[in-house]
């Protein structure tokens, strides 16, 4: 069965008819629009629907909150081909278990960061490491490498131990460490190509509490100087983020200017548990009165993230995020802002308003598609990766300067990739490249053997997918 509140039947006869769904994303940038909007019961009912659709091999995409600035999740659009095409979201899949033993929690592909969040304070348990915001669906934000900072802290799909995975044809997969570690490995970071994630199981830790340190610099534009004053606070403190520098746009002189103060946070920690207080101030999402120092205390998810209504930033903005061993951070963030002032003159486009350069560290990891993977890294290196994120902000919503800005966004990785060895992170303004590609993620050959198992006919997959992975077999998906 499907949920009642939208039969399967009634969906499919509404496809017939002509009926279509159109799906976009958080800023309403990337869109497209499929025959119908598919919400199963539960796994039987998904893995039914799969069955039905895999002799018509009909195009399939599992979409969650849509919080993504690429193409990554884009449906395959029904202009362009003759075969179904169709959005699926598994809201409904909202089992959930908590196994104290072994501190893990399994559950249903339709749970959101936040609501998880909640269960888990509830029963006295914590996330080791998020990213900064909540509003994600906590499958599509893990399997896509999402993260927050921290030295020896991974990204939210190290936490995962186990999946059930449904592949084109409907037959599930059970994965978990001890019975199929390495091919877990591919599934966790798995971008949508592999199946529809049903299941996880992550682990957790008793109730967390940690003490969060923030400090006011004072921003140089002697960026080489400020960046190594960074990378020594970076080799200080484990947990840290920079918020900062800070550029607000002069209509006047059509430049950036910096503006004399940024800000930075560290997390450690503690056995404090008494007033908990890190919420008044949602400046793990740089909002808020945030250039300010102070002190806070509180459990670590509110210590580190924000809740949907600290998400202060509405406007349409442009962003890159790339990773690199964080042995190179300090020349590498000084070259990227030298080279972002060096574009100021082609930023004319109405309705700039604020760049922000973040910074974060993030240990690195043994998982095929994860950015910070470890496998192509020289002995002398440690394994952590420097994360580099620039935000570019508008005043207004406007269409011409979003795209004027993620052209740019676009020619970092070109610029800098070989340098430094980065990878961006996924569905933040990757190029299709596939050559590039292999060279930053090595296991993308075993990658794609599984995909091609999972995937045989290419349902799965979308532009995005194709070009970047370079899977040659799909490049006929739209028609074959």
């Amino acid at each position: 069965m499907v949920s009642p509140k939208l039969p399967l039947l009634l969906v499919l006869l509404h496809a017939v008819f002509g009926s279509a769904y159109r799906w976009y994303n958080w800023q309403f940038e990337v869109t497209c629009q499929s025959d119908a909007y598919i919400v199963p019961e539960d796994e039987a009912a998904t893995a039914k629907f799969l069955k039905e659709q895999y002799p018509r091999g009909s195009h399939i995409k599992v979409v969650g909150n849509g919080h993504g600035f690429g193409n990554l999740t884009t449906c395959v659009d029904n202009s362009l081909t003759e075969k179904p095409t169709y959005i699926v979201s598994l809201d409904n899949l909202k089992h959930l278990s908590i196994n104290k033993e072994d501190m893990t929690v399994t559950f249903g592909a339709g749970w959101d960061v936040y609501d998880l969040i909640k269960e888990l304070k509830a029963n006295g348990l914590s996330f080791d490491h998020l990213g900064v915001e909540r509003v994600q669906n906590f499958v599509g934000a893990s399997t896509t490498g999402t993260h927050g900072s921290g030295s020896s802290t991974g990204n939210m799909a190290s936490q995962i131990v186990g999946l059930r995975v449904l592949d084109s044809q409907g037959n599930l997969r059970v994965l978990d460490e001890k019975h199929n570690g390495e091919e877990l490995k591919a599934f966790r970071i798995s971008l949508g190509a592999l199946g529809l994630i049903t299941e996880m199981t992550i682990r957790v830790q008793p109730t967390l509490h940690m003490k969060k340190t923030t400090k006011v610099l004072n921003a140089t534009s002697d960026y080489s100087k400020m960046y190594q004053e960074l990378a020594q606070l970076y080799r200080e403190h484990d947990r840290m983020t920079v918020w900062g520098p800070h550029f607000d746009w002069d209509a006047d002189t059509q430049s950036w200017a910096l503006e004399p103060t940024y800000f930075l946070s560290w997390w450690e920690p503690t056995d404090y548990t008494d007033v908990q207080n890190c919420t008044l101030n949602y400046c793990a999402n740089g909002c808020g009165d945030c250039k300010k120092e102070y002190i806070c205390y509180d459990e670590v998810t509110d210590a580190i993230s924000c809740p949907p209504q600290g998400v202060c930033t509405r406007e349409f903005y442009a962003e890159i995020e790339h990773f690199f061993p964080i042995e190179y951070y300090a020349e590498a963030a000084a070259n990227y802002t030298i080279f972002q002032q060096s574009q100021t003159p082609r930023m004319d486009a109405p309705y700039n308003h604020q760049m922000v350069i973040q910074h974060r560290s993030l240990k690195g990891d043994d998982t095929y598609l994860s950015p910070v993977n470890t496998y192509n890294l020289s002995p002398e290196l440690s394994g952590v990766f420097g994360v580099i994120e620039i935000d570019w902000i508008q005043e207004y919503n406007n269409f011409t300067t979003l795209w004027q800005n993620q052209e740019l966004a676009m020619e970092f990785l070109p610029h800098f990739g070989e340098i430094y060895n980065v990878r961006p992170h996924w569905n933040k303004m990757s190029p299709p490249n596939p050559t590039y590609t292999l060279e930053k993620f090595p296991k993308l050959p075993e990658f794609l053997a599984i995909q091609e198992r999972q995937d045989p006919k290419c349902q799965f997959v979308n532009d995005f997918l194709v070009r970047q992975l370079g899977i040659t077999r799909c490049q006929d998906f739209l028609s074959s």
